[in-house]
């Protein structure tokens, strides 16, 4: 599985190279999920073998919450995103998740709802 970080919704071009910044000295792949793909699998998306596209994408979605996905990084890489991120001061990414054998069945539409879902039971 290659290393990658799935990224959606980093519209503004100076945080999308400040990022780019991070992750290109830890040799991880960056991959920037347009909203026409929102309705594919996720395992799709990652490039894992055995996800095909999805043909049907009716009942389009999307959303702009900014969201991240880190493919196939171990605890210390992640360790050196964050602290990465930290120390270039670029503020972090709330909606962020590790492709799990679960997840990747998943569409992003899935995986933001059960992250948005996440993040508001931590801050309620």
């Amino acid at each position: 599985m290659k290393k990658q970080i799935l990224l959606y919704n980093i519209k503004d071009k100076k945080r999308a190279i400040d990022i780019r910044r991070v992750l290109m000295p830890l040799k991880i792949r960056i991959k920037q999920v347009a909203a026409a793909d929102f309705g594919q699998p996720i395992g799709y998306l990652a490039d894992i073998d055995g996800f095909d596209a999805c043909e049907d994408l009716s009942g389009d979605f999307s959303f702009d919450d900014e969201m991240m996905i880190m493919v196939g990084l171990t605890s210390f890489e992640i360790d050196q995103v964050i602290k990465g991120f930290h120390k270039k001061r670029i503020a972090g990414i709330p909606l962020k998740a590790v492709l799990t054998d679960e997840n990747r069945k998943w569409d992003s539409r899935k995986l933001y709802e059960n992250l948005r879902e996440e993040d508001s039971k931590m801050h309620s």
